[in-house]
């Protein structure tokens, strides 16, 4: 990675506190409960895939940065975050096998790195516009070394998941 290109971790870092400050103090209880007990959920799969695939630093470091992004760049994350501090913490996996964990979890792995991607994908022109006039280059090139960047990194996370899983 470059330092005039796109760093997931970078976004991450950008776009945290906007997407906090969009919170809404006025949901219920039970709602906000049950949207932050699937944050938990969510960013926990993801942080797990780290794990899965430990032995390539890249894809666990990219999983972890998924994670990261999921749980910064929620809507309610600061809501989410004041009630887990004030409620017990759930901890549905405690016992659970982590080879067999690693191995149930593929698909909804799957499907969050797919949407978490979407996301960044989405923010990546307003991320260049902000950064481009601090590295001196046009937000139009920036996008194009961030897009290109990433995709690179995206194929290379699939090789090596690829070849973990035997596939």
């Amino acid at each position: 990675m470059t330092n005039k290109t796109f760093a997931l971790p970078l976004l991450l870092a950008a776009l945290a506190v906007p997407a906090c400050v969009h919170t809404q103090p006025n949901a219920s209880h039970a709602s906000l409960t049950n949207e932050c007990e699937q944050l938990v959920k969510d960013t926990d799969t993801l942080a797990t895939a780290a794990y899965c695939y430990r032995e390539n630093p890249e894809v666990s470091v990219y999983f972890n940065d998924l994670s990261l992004t999921l749980l910064f760049n929620h809507p309610k994350a600061e809501l989410c975050r004041r009630q887990l501090l004030q409620s017990p913490q759930k901890n549905y996996r405690l016992n659970a096998d982590p080879n067999k964990l690693c191995a149930d979890t593929r698909d909804e792995r799957n499907r969050l790195r797919r949407q978490v991607e979407a996301f960044a994908d989405s923010k990546m022109a307003e991320y260049a516009a902000a950064e481009a006039p601090k590295r001196g280059i046009s937000a139009a090139e920036l996008l194009r070394q961030t897009r290109t960047e990433e995709a690179a990194r995206r194929a290379r996370v699939d090789a090596a998941i690829r070849q973990i899983e035997g596939r």
